[in-house]
């Protein structure tokens, strides 16, 4: 049912499936809060459960290598205007860079850049961290073709402000353009870890998958945000198991967060 396409029968299903006295009263005193209580329930079952339609794995089972000896990660936080970064997904992030220690680093998505700043707080000197932005003169016809939620992000954005002036700006490039019509070309094989957090329009999410999927190294790992959302962005689940198999994606246990990890050869 997570994966229906109407949004109204997802949360109709979502509520059926995880009726409790407690989901009733919430509903009752928070209708907003009740709405997302089928998500978070879902997200703690398939963390309980390991695999159903797709896996679901701890941070350490999923990279290994994190067990290995004590690690050290920087979050920066910021004010949230409306929109906030949850610590757990921006620690989980942190984490996945030192656990891989990319050279390169690429973002859909910049909006306000904190997720750009804490990839670069979390990487290895030497990483370059690429981050795509529509610009701001194309944003009016791209927010006709986007759902509510998306546009009132693209309102609300300033790219980049939030890594300008720290000192780690100078490993973040600022890339503009249209993720369908961009030319990712020259990125072609060289990305380490990719982060998927653009457009969560179904054909956006897709087509920003494949792109994802090409410009990704041996060994390299994509992260794609709002994975197993039972609201707006939905179609970004669809979308990712249409270019992938179950087998090959697997959340992060109870987040949004969900990986590829390629192959090292």
């Amino acid at each position: 049912m997570l994966l229906w396409r109407s949004k109204r029968l997802r949360q109709i299903a979502g509520f059926l499936e995880t009726a409790s006295f407690l989901s009733l009263k919430l509903m009752w005193k928070r209708p907003d809060k009740g709405r997302r209580f089928p998500g978070i329930v879902f997200r703690d079952y398939m963390a309980l459960v390991g695999q159903e339609r797709w896996r679901s794995q701890r941070i350490f089972e999923l990279f290994p290598e994190l067990k290995e000896k004590p690690q050290r990660i920087v979050l920066e936080h910021f004010p949230s205007f409306g929109i906030q970064n949850a610590l757990d997904a921006l620690g989980y992030l942190a984490l996945i860079c030192v656990a891989i220690r990319p050279k390169t680093v690429f973002e859909f998505g910049t909006f306000r850049g904190r997720t750009a700043l804490n990839f670069a707080l979390n990487t290895p000197d030497g990483c370059r961290v690429f981050t795509l932005d529509i610009p701001k003169g194309d944003r009016d016809e791209r927010m006709s073709q986007v759902n509510a939620a998306d546009r009132w992000i693209m309102a609300q954005s300033e790219t980049g402000i939030d890594y300008q002036g720290r000192d780690v700006t100078h490993k973040i490039e600022q890339l503009f353009g249209d993720s369908q019509s961009f030319d990712f070309r020259p990125f072609f094989g060289q990305i380490d870890l990719v982060f998927v957090d653009g457009g969560h329009d179904y054909e956006v999410a897709r087509s920003d998958t494949r792109n994802a999927l090409e410009m990704l190294s041996p060994g390299g790992v994509i992260v794609w945000d709002e994975f197993a959302n039972y609201g707006d962005y939905h179609d970004v689940t669809r979308a990712v198991l249409d270019e992938l198999s179950a087998d090959e994606v697997v959340q992060i246990a109870n987040s949004e967060l969900a990986v590829y990890r390629k192959p090292a050869a």
